[in-house]
């Protein structure tokens, strides 16, 4: 990891945070203080809980899966790992830099590179269809109750998010299961690029795909036969995004804002803007998580819904960032 683009990315991060919170206090500045003050810190305390508890079972997900492999390797390590996922996945653009990190960590912490490769591709596996599974449930709730006619575009942002999610888990699934057709499909890509001369080690590129083509069946066959392994760290995640999405619920409680949402709405817009902005190309998101909070929410928080985008943006992505910020320098430091 380049320390410049760490730097430059945090920086980014910082200064669109910053450009947002003007814009949506510029109007409001004074009420929006007040709301803050005025806030119970023990139910936003309960809040703050509520998110460390969701980010444990998300650790204890990468504990598991890589406990196949490292019989030695600790839950401070994957506690360690998820805090550095969550930073790199907040400054980077869609999210791109969590994955990396997670191979640099794990090979610094001696789990070998093939190895660190198929536990990557698990911990993405796992998240996908644990989100695509509360996604599907919280769609099917939400129509019948119309949550989404109060924002047809964000709703049809949704069902984008969510189709190219689905296509990704199955594109994943079938390649880890068919190795055969896997490498053909590498091979004729790489053929291709070569023709338009955008390859030009042919043999090397295709012998460097061949061996991701067997980490992906290996990771495949793996889970095949941990199957026990593969369930609980599913459930892990349903829990950490069940609980994650239910945050907007207690930060309005703390803030005592008029409302009708329930842990249940809460849950299912939450999963709206997670799927509709996970290919907004800015880090975090950011702009795009903000539109889909007040398009969806706005229809359940009657008053101050500023004050609880801010706090739950605070809890969710702000807080996070600065953690995994300072776990990295530390970390870079020893």
């Amino acid at each position: 990891m380049k320390e410049l683009n760490v730097k430059r990315n945090s920086f980014i991060v910082l200064f669109l945070t910053c450009l947002l919170l003007f814009l949506i206090l510029r109007k409001d500045f004074k009420e929006v203080i007040e709301d803050l003050i005025n806030t119970n810190y023990l139910l936003l305390f309960v809040a703050i809980i509520v998110y460390f508890i969701s980010y444990i079972c998300d650790a204890l997900s990468y504990y598991f899966i890589v406990k196949q492999y490292q019989n030695d390797y600790t839950i401070p390590k994957a506690l360690r790992l998820n805090i550095l996922t969550h930073f790199f996945n907040g400054i980077t653009p869609l999210a791109s830099g969590g994955q990396p990190m997670q191979l640099y960590v794990l090979h610094k912490d001696k789990v070998k590179l093939s190895d660190a490769s198929t536990c990557v591709i698990q911990f993405y596996m796992v998240y996908q269809i644990a989100l695509m599974l509360v996604g599907a449930i919280c769609l099917a709730y939400s129509i019948p109750l119309g949550f989404i006619e109060s924002s047809p575009l964000a709703f049809y942002m949704y069902i984008i998010g969510f189709v190219i999610n689905v296509a990704i888990l199955f594109f994943l699934i079938f390649v880890s299961f068919n190795k055969k057709f896997n490498k053909a499909v590498v091979n004729f890509v790489i053929n291709v690029l070569a023709k338009i001369r955008v390859v030009k080690d042919v043999s090397g590129t295709k012998a460097k795909w061949n061996d991701n083509c067997d980490g992906f069946y290996e990771s495949g066959q793996l889970m095949k036969k941990n199957k026990k392994i593969l369930l609980r760290c599913v459930l892990l995640q349903v829990i950490q995004v069940l609980l994650l999405f239910s945050i907007p619920y207690f930060v309005c409680l703390a803030t005592g804002v008029k409302h009708n949402l329930t842990i249940l709405s809460s849950v299912a817009i939450s999963s709206f803007i997670t799927i509709c902005s996970c290919y907004f190309p800015i880090p975090g998101a950011t702009g795009g998580i903000e539109y889909g909070f007040v398009s969806f929410f706005g229809r359940f928080i009657v008053s101050s819904i500023r004050v609880v985008l801010i706090i739950w943006r605070f809890i969710t992505y702000i807080l996070p960032v600065i953690i995994g910020g300072i776990v990295f320098n530390i970390r870079e430091k020893n």
